[in-house]
This record gives structure tokens, C-alpha cells and sequence, in this order.
């Protein structure tokens, strides 16, 4: 018997043969914005290889909801049973990109990440992955005993609001530039900035509280600004702070002794995020301060954690 696996974003879909015991037997990348349907890609690719595979396990950049997911990104969708009637699987399986970036954590080794807090060995135990990228993914490997399981969920919009005073304004003036992601008058999804999609909004808010220009940017022009623009400085400053401070939250919530991984578009593109801000705002835990800072933290090197998370998940068994 064989697995299908998948990694599915908005550019690209990798399938993979996977043997029984974890070897790629044969891989194909297609782009998943083409004319080509999920489930037929499958289809196709499990026609090459003579015999239909025991199940299919596919991991997507979307909301997956009563086994179907529609991709973020992209003009797709596809379903648990369409999967495997188009494939003739026993079974299939969609997995949500962080669900299976956290199952991609049950085989992390030292080799695939840069220490960022603790020891160089990655530990045992509960792992916690966030990351991001057009939005904010969070996802955690809760280690109990022998046995692993994935708790997934939308991590990306809990609450952040302002850590210090002066910042009052700056969040009341991306609630009146962008109210659908406001919680209450202060507080609104960590999305909001945590993500390529937040920097342009909160830049602008940043910006209107300082009595700046309010430019139109998209994050990687943030980003080039920061040695000329003080705002894009603030900014950059103020990501790492509260990437810091929900990694931390997250963390404490799991007792996530085995680790904190952090990975994601935007800090592969920008590794300086991961710096003195962003651990302060992880050691800032009140009275758990002590416990945050004998939690691991790791930058996560892996860039194809979608299709080991697969592998992972059709493995576990």
C-alpha cells in the first residue's frame, strides 16, 4: 500500500508516492492557480502509479470546514470524499496548512533550525509552531506519553492591543482605518499586523497617530524603507515585539516544552524580526515570566513543512 500526499498553496501543489515506511517514491509540483482541478490532479497522479493509494492526505493554505477546503489564495476547492473517489483511496484526509506544519514538528531535528532560546538539542514534548506570512498561522503538537496529536485552530486572530500608552492611538486609528478586524475600541486580530496583509493597514495607522504621511505601501516596501523612514522603523520594531508577545501567549497556553517554532514568509524574508524585540516581547509573561524563558524558541528553517506534515499525519499510525 501506498500514500498520496499533498501540499497545496496558492502558487504551487506538490504530490508525492509515499511508501509505508516514509520513502518518496515520486514527486510532481503543478501550479495549483492553473486550469488543472485538486482532485483530478490526483487522480492523474495516482493513474501513474498503477494502483490506487490506501489514502490521501492533503495539506492546504485554506479553512477546512466538514472536509472541504477552498484555497486562500487560489480559485480551488476540493472535499474529503471527492479525494478519494477520484482516486479510489480508501480514505482521504484535508489538513489545514498549520495543522500539518504542526504535524511537520513530530520529526523536527537540531539540523532544521537556527537556536534562538535554550538548547541547541530540540527537547521532547509539546511543540508550538507560528508563522507569518499572508496571514498568521498557528498550530501545536500536544505530546502526551507515547501519543501525538495536532490541536488546530485559528491562532492568527486572537486579540493584541496596546502594550504601552502612546500606543493607545495607533489602535484607535487602525480600528477607524480598518474596523473588520477590530475586537473592541483598542484590541483588534493579531492578523492586523502579524501579516503581510496587516503591514500596509498598520503602517498607515502608525503613521496617522504620529501626524505622518499616511503612504500607500505594500509590506516589502515597509520593509526597504526601514533605514529612511522612521515610521517603517517603529514599525518593524514593533512586529517583532508582538510576534514575541503572541508566541509567548501561545506557548504558555500549551506548556510547550518541546519548543516555539517560528517560520512564515515574512520572517524568512526578514530573519532580523527574531531579535531583542522579539524576545522581550516573549519573556513578558507577568508572573510566568520564569516559564517563558526556559521555553525553547527556534527559528524553523524547513520550507516544505506542508508536505512533511503529510507525511507525518499518514505515517502516525
Amino acid at each position: 500500500m501506498w500514500h498520496l500526499i499533498a501540499d497545496v498553496g496558492g502558487t504551487n501543489m506538490r504530490l508525492a508516492a509515499l511508501s509505508e515506511t516514509g520513502e518518496i517514491l515520486r514527486s510532481q509540483t503543478l501550479h495549483s492557480s492553473g486550469d488543472i482541478e485538486l482532485e483530478r490532479a490526483c487522480a492523474q497522479f495516482a493513474a501513474g502509479e498503477g494502483s490506487a493509494p490506501g489514502d490521501v492526505v492533503l495539506a492546504a493554505a485554506g479553512v477546512v470546514e466538514q472536509g472541504r477546503v477552498t484555497l486562500t489564495n487560489a480559485r480551488q476547492s476540493a472535499s474529503e470524499q471527492g479525494l478519494a473517489a477520484a482516486t479510489g483511496a480508501e480514505s482521504a484526509t484535508i489538513l489545514n496548512d498549520f495543522e500539518a506544519a504542526a504535524w511537520s514538528l513530530a520529526t523536527v531535528t537540531t539540523a532544521d533550525v537556527t537556536r534562538l532560546q535554550g538548547p541547541d538539542e530540540v527537547p521532547a514534548g509539546t511543540r508550538v509552531i507560528i508563522g507569518p506570512g499572508t496571514g498568521l498561522g498557528v498550530g501545536a503538537l500536544v505530546v502526551k506519553g507515547d501519543h501525538e496529536m495536532v490541536a488546530p485552530g485559528e491562532g492568527g486572530h486572537i486579540a493584541i492591543g496596546p502594550r504601552r500608552a502612546e500606543l493607545v492611538a495607533v489602535f484607535q486609528a487602525l480600528v477607524a482605518i480598518w474596523p473588520e478586524v477590530a475586537m473592541s475600541d483598542l484590541t483588534v486580530e493579531a492578523e492586523a499586523l502579524l501579516s503581510g496583509t496587516g503591514i500596509p493597514y498598520f503602517y498607515r495607522a502608525l503613521a496617522r497617530a504620529k501626524c505622518a504621511a499616511e503612504l500607500e505601501l505594500d509590506a516589502a516596501e515597509v520593509f526597504q524603507r526601514v533605514d529612511s523612514d522612521p515610521v517603517a522603523a517603529e514599525l518593524v520594531e514593533m512586529f517583532g515585539e508582538y510576534l514575541g508577545a503572541v508566541a509567548g501567549d501561545v506557548a504558555t497556553l500549551f506548556k510547550a516544552e518541546g519548543g516555539v517554532f517560528v517560520t512564515g514568509g515574512v520572517v524568512q524574508k526578514n530573519p532580523g524580526l527574531l531579535g531583542a524585540a522579539f524576545l522581550r516581547g516573549f519573556g513578558d509573561g507577568g508572573r510566568y515570566n520564569e516559564l517563558r524563558s526556559r521555553i525553547p524558541l527556534y527559528r524553523y528553517e524547513v520550507q516544505e513543512f506542508g508536505l512533511i506534515g503529510a507525511r507525518n499525519y499518514a505515517l502516525r499510525a
